[in-house]
């Protein structure tokens, strides 16, 4: 009977635990690069670190994760530069110089249509 009750109180515990955790971390972006906010701060920091681009706004839709989200850029010539992440882009598995590359074949792809 001990050992039922024990583990009823862990099960109780984790449960309101992840919810606190859940609330506390997608109710605020605390600049972590795990977490809810995590694929949009790894990419949102990887665009500001390409020379001559300029994050201007920021945009995302908050659901259960962060299902989209996006960014306005300005290019060294003043050109804005629009760049959308979808729920199922390949962009959001991305990290380091292989996400910074993707960014900068995007935006030259926009620049390319103007």
């Amino acid at each position: 009977m001990k050992k039922l009750i024990i583990i009823q109180s862990a099960v109780v515990v984790i449960f309101v635990g992840f919810i606190l955790w859940y609330r506390w971390d997608s109710g605020t972006n605390h600049g972590f690069q795990f977490g809810y906010y995590g694929e949009f701060n790894r990419v949102s920091n990887a665009l500001a670190s390409i020379p001559g681009i300029t994050v201007t706004q920021s945009w995302h839709n908050c659901d259960v994760t962060l299902e989209e989200f996006g960014f306005t850029a300005t290019m060294g010539s003043g050109e804005p530069v629009r760049i959308a992440v979808g729920e199922r882009d390949r962009i959001r598995s991305l990290s380091g110089e292989s996400l910074v590359q993707a960014l900068k074949t995007e935006i030259q792809t926009q620049a390319r249509t103007r």
